[in-house]
């Protein structure tokens, strides 16, 4: 609210001369802001009270716990599919059917089909067990997308199982494995320049 201040008249003074001055009325306004201050804090109440904060999203990972009991699980090869990601970002993988000659060399496959991948796999394979190894100079995103890509694939095939579930185990990279993938880049001449190019520029 506001208020005014009216000053009361002054009477008026002869001086000498016989002119007749009048005196300057000033009027004072004061502004109340009480209702305001009011206003401010019940809205700043209201947005906190009905403002809903956006939680953190992480990707969930099962550890392992402290002192595991190591038992030996064994798995047959034609059971395991090997995931390989050199320090450039390109994806290679081994797999050998039963029954097939061993594969001598990784074959390498562009990001954009190593979901469809995964899928056929587990639709040939049963009880698919997928072992990734990533080199420690690769960029950490692409670990971050297979391991997406993985969840994915899972919960399509949760969708006509729901007890099905996604087997799939981090590994270190090894001497061996990155001289497996140098010969198969060797063995096909390089890797596609259309999709070098493109994780170039991605990058």
């Amino acid at each position: 609210m506001g208020a005014v201040d009216v000053p009361q008249r002054e009477k008026k003074q002869k001086k000498g001369g016989g002119g007749l001055k009048r005196p300057k009325h000033r009027i004072g306004i004061r502004i109340d802001m009480t209702p305001m201050v009011d206003i401010a804090f019940l809205l700043l109440i209201f947005y906190m009270v009905t403002t809903v904060f956006s939680m953190p999203q992480s990707m969930e990972i099962n550890l392992p716990p402290k002192d595991p009991i190591e038992i030996p699980q064994p798995v047959a090869k034609s059971k395991l599919l090997e995931i390989m990601v050199d320090s450039d970002g390109n994806i290679f993988w081994l797999h050998t059917p039963a029954g097939a000659p061993d594969m001598e060399k990784p074959e390498y496959i562009d990001y954009s089909k190593f979901r469809q991948l995964i899928i056929q796999k587990n639709q040939e394979v049963a009880k698919l067990v997928i072992v990734l190894r990533i080199d420690p100079e690769a960029r950490y995103e692409m670990m971050v997308n297979i391991i997406d890509d993985l969840q994915v694939v899972e919960r399509l095939f949760k969708q006509a199982d729901p007890s099905w579930s996604m087997r799939f185990s981090l590994q270190d990279m090894t001497e061996w494995e990155v001289q497996l993938m140098d010969q198969a880049k060797q063995a096909m001449g390089g890797i596609p320049k259309q999709v070098a190019a493109e994780e170039g520029g991605g990058s």
